[in-house]
């Protein structure tokens, strides 16, 4: 690209830079209106200058490696729902990101080191060292090195940094990560172990996209897979507020997927680290200190099914808190506010529990029944026959089925008494017997 067109992209760019503005909007909606304004009506102008830079980007010029990386480091905020976006704006954004989908990593090594590091360097994470990306022996500082790490956060003044770490990473291949491992791993750690629940969770979704790629052996070797583990389970304890059902969402799949990608299959390490996810952070953290926080305790048990599968037959020992847990949304009870939601993910995890855990089921065999027969009655109860309905009868019959599998004696023994009961109301509850035709 010439001279003038340089110049004329670089204006381009430099007005589609995010106000720094922006990482208040939550915090100042409803305090700051004239502000929350004049960010409005920037963010509906960037429309045309977006507009502008596709075009001058579709003329196919030739753009060095350092103008690839403004490009990029400008426009990858745009991809993704943030406070400066619009859908037309986003539409835009993902047209002109699309021209650079399989980066080189010297292009990728270019806005790490560029565009990100700069940034971050200021607040280096203590555990790291910002030269190698390897856990450090002790924590640089001492023993406040926490706490005045969290101090002076400028890089909180970039808000779109977060979204061009996210973009770096989901671009990195397996092969390019040995190279960038030093660029890549301090930002994402100090997101990660960030105070803030916003920025932990952009944290939590940068890790579980960079464990779909980065080698195993990257992060033994370097240490930060206990690092990172360590982060992801303190993500559980943060309860109490706005992002704590997205955080447990996201973070009790991440951190399964990095026991199974760094722990071997059967080793004590693994079993261990599942345990801990599930007995110490759902368990023993979700469950008992948000216990009035029903969207919380659905996150959870929405994320269930992962952990219980893959700890296997380990998960008989939390039989004792599983259940009774599972159950409870099933039944009508004073106090019991779970939503025909929760009550689907509900079921679908106690299929899971049933499954992994049949060889110690039978002893539960009767409180699982009763809270989905509590369930069935109620719902025929309600004579509603809705899509929401339909899907938990036919989650109930999917818990029946399962329950049979594990304890083949209830067809004769439980489900021929339901049947006899009511073989109208309970014989498709447990068609799967064999005596519900």
């Amino acid at each position: 690209m010439d001279n003038r067109d340089s110049s004329i992209l670089q204006t381009t760019l430099a007005k589609l830079h995010i106000p720094a503005d922006f990482a208040r909007y939550p915090a100042i909606a409803e305090t700051e209106p004239e502000t929350i304004l004049r960010l409005e009506r920037w963010k509906i102008q960037v429309l045309d200058v977006l507009s502008d830079l596709r075009a001058q980007l579709a003329q196919e010029q030739l753009l060095s490696l350092s103008e690839k990386a403004e490009v990029i480091s400008t426009i990858a905020p745009w991809d993704g729902v943030a406070p400066w976006t619009l859908d037309s704006t986003r539409e835009i954004a993902q047209n002109v990101l699309h021209l650079y989908e399989d980066p080189d990593p010297s292009l990728l090594e270019h806005i790490l080191s560029t565009h990100v590091k700069p940034i971050f360097q200021a607040n280096a994470h203590p555990s790291l060292n910002p030269s190698t990306g390897r856990i450090l022996p002790r924590s640089a500082g001492g023993p406040s090195a926490r706490l005045d790490y969290m101090e002076g956060q400028t890089w909180k003044s970039h808000p779109g940094t977060v979204y061009v770490v996210s973009w770096c990473v989901r671009h990195c291949t397996s092969a390019a990560y040995e190279k960038l491992w030093h660029l890549i791993i301090p930002p994402v750690m100090t997101l990660l172990d960030d105070y803030e629940a916003a920025y932990k969770l952009h944290g939590v979704q940068i890790v579980s996209d960079m464990l779909r790629t980065v080698p195993a052996d990257l992060l033994r070797r370097t240490g930060v897979d206990g690092l990172l583990f360590t982060s992801l389970t303190t993500c559980l304890t943060y309860l109490h507020n706005p992002e704590t059902p997205s955080l447990i969402r996201a973070a009790v799949p991440a951190a399964v997927s990095l026991v199974l990608l760094t722990a071997p299959a059967g080793s004590e390490k693994r079993f261990n680290q599942l345990c801990e996810i599930l007995g110490e952070g759902i368990i023993g953290s979700i469950w008992v200190h948000a216990t009035r926080e029903s969207e919380a305790i659905e996150a959870s048990v929405d994320t269930l099914p992962t952990v219980v599968r893959a700890l296997d037959v380990g998960a008989v020992r939390y039989l004792k808190a599983l259940v009774p847990q599972l159950v409870f949304p099933l039944q009508p009870a004073s106090g019991n506010v779970a939503t025909k939601r929760f009550q689907l993910s509900s079921l679908h995890a106690l299929a899971a529990v049933i499954e992994v855990c049949a060889p110690r089921i039978h002893r539960w065999k009767g409180a699982i029944l009763d809270g989905v027969l509590r369930l069935w009655v109620t719902l025929a109860d309600t004579g509603v026959d809705d899509d929401d309905t339909r899907e938990l009868k036919h989650a109930c019959m999917g818990v029946c089925d399962c329950l049979l599998k594990a304890c083949p004696a209830v067809a004769n023994l439980e489900y021929a008494r339901l049947l006899d009961v009511d073989k109208m109301m309970f014989g498709p509850l447990v068609r799967q017997s064999g005596k519900g035709d």
